[in-house]
């Protein structure tokens, strides 16, 4: 079975860099046409991210699929078909597994931007790194963090890496009461899409609501600072929110966490 969910993994991996080495190359073509000067390269980066102005849910669903199963698989696989979190510790096995669970989201979003990166510079235009006054920005995209383009796409890259670390760790929380591998897949994409829709429920007229939903919808944690809110600016600061959402994700997926954990307890 380990062999077996190795084999998905390589081939979700694999269908992946097809998919995305696809989409990039689509988006290019499309901006083939346009001038390319100036910081043209970093529009395009940021308008394929999660929310952005070209981005694919195809793409979308299979980020929310593979960055959180890749690192906790195997920790939901092992719960469900041995006795080694029994072995080694409930404790011991938790922690491993929100370890795992978060370097596998933040590592593999990491590499994604740098290979979003790598194509974009050499087979569009190469990227050029500029300061912007505060009028240019703000009309470029909705939740700057820095006027100076480099640092920008560092704090995004990096702040994209712990949200998708921390989400994973949500996934795998919930894994925690699944007991069939086969659905634990599933997880990922069908609380993803959760936390995207449910928010959109809302009045957005409110700003309470407006300001409380755009604390825990999911594009404000992955795509941090590059995203409308129902083609509206963030309500708040969007760094404000990116921590605030990391802190309401963390604190649900410790609460699931510690419910199981006890639960187990009471079993033994």
């Amino acid at each position: 079975m380990l062999k077996k969910s190795k084999k998905i993994i390589l081939a979700i991996l694999s269908l992946y860099l097809i998919i995305l080495t696809l989409y990039i190359f689509t988006v290019i073509n499309e901006y083939s046409g346009l001038n390319k000067q100036g910081n043209i390269s970093i529009n395009l980066f940021f308008s394929i991210q999660d929310s952005g102005a070209d981005d694919n849910i195809v793409i979308i669903i299979v980020r929310m699929l593979l960055f959180t199963f890749l690192g906790s698989g195997l920790f939901i696989y092992l719960k469900n078909s041995s006795f080694v979190h029994q072995r080694t510790g409930y404790l011991v096995f938790l922690q491993k597994g929100m370890i795992n669970s978060f370097l596998g989201g933040a590592v593999i979003s990491i590499l994604t931007n740098l290979y979003e990166m790598f194509l974009i510079n050499w087979f569009y235009f190469p990227f050029i790194y500029k300061s912007h006054d505060y009028e240019m920005l703000s009309g470029m995209r909705p939740g700057y963090f820095t006027t100076n383009d480099l640092l920008e796409i560092i704090l995004f890259i990096i702040l994209a890496a712990i949200g998708w670390g921390i989400f994973s760790i949500l996934v795998f929380s919930v894994g925690l009461f699944v007991q069939k591998n086969a659905l634990y897949i599933a997880v990922g994409p069908i609380l993803g899409l959760i936390l995207i829709l449910l928010p959109i429920l809302g009045n957005m007229n409110n700003i309470v609501w407006r300001t409380f939903s755009f604390s825990w919808f999911l594009y404000t944690l992955v795509a941090p600072g590059q995203t409308t809110f129902m083609s509206q600016r963030p309500p708040i600061n969007s760094l404000v929110a990116f921590l605030l959402a990391g802190v309401i994700y963390l604190a649900v997926a410790l609460l699931l966490i510690n419910l199981w954990y006890r639960r187990k307890q009471h079993e033994g």
